[in-house]
């Protein structure tokens, strides 16, 4: 078993760290603040890192990044600006999904993606997030085309995405019943609603409604029927994304912390050196230390082609709350500095807070856990 990285991850470790902090994080809390989104000029210093064609095909610039690298990129993402790493995410599952998608549709969006254009995948619902496969949005064969109905829900970049990838049934009830179709978001009868938030601003979720919207039968990704196949597959390994960016947000925090404590003083001594201060900051490192390892497992028996669903659902319900823990304890050791605007705590616990929910909550991962320890048959679903 090897637990280190090889020099050349330790070598991407530190350029995309080196890029983040130079470009992201001294825009953090003003994007938030503000409420501006990345411009071009942002986004190309993305693309000549090649933050968005780590996985596209290689006839489009990819380079056939492996998962676990991918995972160390979004964690070095989210020590800086937890949200930049939903840009990266989404051209990593487009990169998945291009082997299935009709040349000319490669030929449209690759490039664009590539690019810097905002896409957005479309599988959550009002009626229950976690669900996938009770999804009721509908898509009718009619003719050359397929009609779709419904509302999607908590969708990422919703209000500024040029396409959306939808999940909807095409035929019977459950998850056999779904297909994945390729949504441009300027079709007459797509309504795209944002959301207000306390967190995640620069993501531009919201909901998305499609009322008798015609697109061609060859927007669809794959084949009839296969949409859950399309839906598990990524959602397996961003179960990992998620919370590796969280841990990036909280072990920049404790780093910061740890500074903080070596230099303030209180009742003639640093805070380092009170004993219940250190413990705190000894334990929350060994819980961040710990949740690092089990995503990166995870994406390590995905990158060997192995199942890994529990061990992702271990990996995004632990390393979110640990994650989450850290970043409330890094805030409560800055005193009343902690909840101030001033300083990045409160809008990295803001940001984080909502990932608890993200591709599933606590409770269906549970779930899926005890499923692998107990069998199907004695498990709770």
């Amino acid at each position: 078993m090897e637990f280190g990285l090889t020099e050349d991850q330790e070598m991407l470790r530190a350029s995309v760290r080196k890029y983040a902090e130079a470009e992201l994080l001294p825009n953090y809390q003003r994007w938030d603040v503000t409420g501006e989104f990345p411009d071009q000029e942002f986004m190309r210093k993305m693309i000549d890192m090649g933050l968005l064609n780590l996985r596209l095909p290689p006839e489009y610039g990819g380079q056939g990044t492996s998962f676990v690298d991918c995972g160390i990129i979004c964690e070095e993402i989210g020590r800086a600006d937890h949200n930049i790493r939903y840009i990266i995410s989404n051209a990593i599952h487009l990169g998945e999904m291009a082997s299935a998608m009709a040349p000319e549709l490669r030929e449209e969006w690759i490039p664009r993606i590539a690019n810097g254009e905002m896409m957005s995948l479309a599988f959550t619902e009002p009626r229950g997030g976690a669900d996938a496969g009770g999804i009721i949005t509908k898509a009718v064969r009619d003719g050359d085309d397929y009609v779709i109905s419904g509302e999607k829900t908590s969708i990422t970049f919703c209000s500024v995405s040029k396409v959306v990838f939808v999940s909807a049934r095409t035929g019977g009830a459950g998850p056999r019943g779904l297909s994945f179709f390729c949504v441009p978001t300027d079709l007459p009868g797509v309504k795209a609603v944002p959301f207000e938030r306390m967190g995640q601003r620069l993501d531009r979720a919201g909901s998305f409604f499609f009322d008798d919207v015609r697109v061609p039968a060859r927007n669809m990704i794959g084949e009839e029927n296969t949409g859950f196949i399309w839906a598990m597959t990524i959602i397996g390994y961003n179960r990992c994304f998620v919370p590796l960016a969280c841990i990036g947000a909280a072990q920049k925090s404790l780093e910061e912390t740890i500074e903080y404590v070596k230099q303030r003083e209180v009742m003639g001594k640093p805070l380092s050196k009170w004993q219940a201060v250190a413990t705190e900051l000894a334990t929350e490192a060994t819980k961040l230390e710990a949740a690092r390892m089990l995503c990166y497992k995870a994406l390590s028996l995905k990158d060997q082609g192995l199942r890994h669903d529990a061990e992702s659902s271990m990996a995004k319900w632990w390393g979110v709350k640990v994650a989450n823990e850290a970043l409330y304890t890094c805030m409560r050791l800055h005193g009343h500095y902690g909840w101030a605007k001033s300083f990045p705590f409160e809008q990295r616990l803001r940001d984080c807070l909502g990932m608890e929910s993200a591709d599933g909550p606590r409770e269906v991962h549970h779930g899926i856990i005890a499923r692998d320890l107990l069998g199907r048959q004695h498990a709770p679903f």
